[in-house]
């Protein structure tokens, strides 16, 4: 690979597009293990049998029917040699965990009707898909392994969580929030806050589960708060000092960027306020 290379991750570090507003919107996570070579699309294109690939459908498609937006990613820790196959669900601040003995078991699961365990403590699901885009696992792998120190095995490996140009790129759950450029010698930072059960600000892209409008704003509410409604620009939280509003705006001018390693042209990006 040529040192000349320049990485998308890196253009849009330079040309300083902000991070907030860009997590892609999810209500419901959806995390298999899957410790196989991961392919550019993981998810669609993989060895498990068809089965698998058609419970994904079928339970992406469940959520898709009660107005919700499912996510299904891939996820592996390198290091771990246990028997199974985990699979976590994240939705509405809770995190789900099943241990299952082959996949042949997950293709007669009923996400809605199974029973899971639920766990507190935060995951940390890095994204290192380098077959995706170079940035994932150039800039991904050493945050992983700077994740592993700090929280062992509550790090993993995941696919494609959208916007290679923020790489690394860091989905933690229960919180359900996406964050972007978080570098490995930043990880001590960026647990601390999670662990603590803050945002790190510096890294937000976002909580998946809000429009963003919404990821935006509430990076300017201090504390807890929960979304009431988005007004167009305006965003209303509840909080307990009471009701909060904040304005957000798009930007009149745009940035010019590469969204990914794969690509020459530049796209027009117009970053909120």
């Amino acid at each position: 690979m040529s040192e000349d290379r320049v990485y998308c991750s890196d253009r849009c570090y330079a040309a300083g597009e902000p991070l907030l507003g860009t997590a892609a919107q999810v209500d419901v996570w959806l995390l298999l293990e899957y410790r196989a070579t991961w392919r550019p699309k993981a998810v669609a294109d993989n060895d498990l049998r068809p089965a698998i690939g058609e419970w994904i459908a079928a339970t992406v498609a469940a959520y898709a029917a009660a107005g919700r937006k499912a996510r299904p990613q891939f996820i592996r820790r390198p290091e771990s040699e246990a028997a199974g196959v985990s699979l976590f669900v994240g939705r509405d601040g809770r995190l789900l965990h099943r241990r299952l003995p082959n996949y042949q078991a997950i293709e007669r699961l009923d996400v809605a009707t199974a029973d899971f365990d639920e766990t507190s403590e935060q995951r940390y699901f890095v994204c290192t898909n380098g077959q995706r885009d170079l940035c994932c696992a150039r800039y991904g792998l050493p945050t992983y392994s700077a994740l592993r120190e700090r929280v062992g095995a509550r790090v993993w490996q995941t696919t494609h969580v959208g916007g290679h140009r923020f790489a690394p790129n860091v989905l933690t759950l229960p919180q359900g929030a996406l964050y972007g450029r978080v570098f490995a010698d930043e990880t001590p930072q960026f647990v601390d806050a999670v662990e603590r059960g803050d945002l790190s600000l510096p890294h937000l892209r976002g909580r998946a589960a809000y429009p963003p409008q919404a990821q935006v704003a509430e990076a300017r509410v201090r504390g807890a708060c929960e979304l009431q409604a988005v007004n167009g620009n305006e965003v209303i939280f509840n909080t307990r000092h009471g009701v909060r509003r904040v304005e957000v705006q798009r930007a009149v001018t745009p940035l010019r960027v590469i969204a990914s390693c794969g690509k020459t042209e530049t796209e027009a990006i117009y970053p909120f306020r």
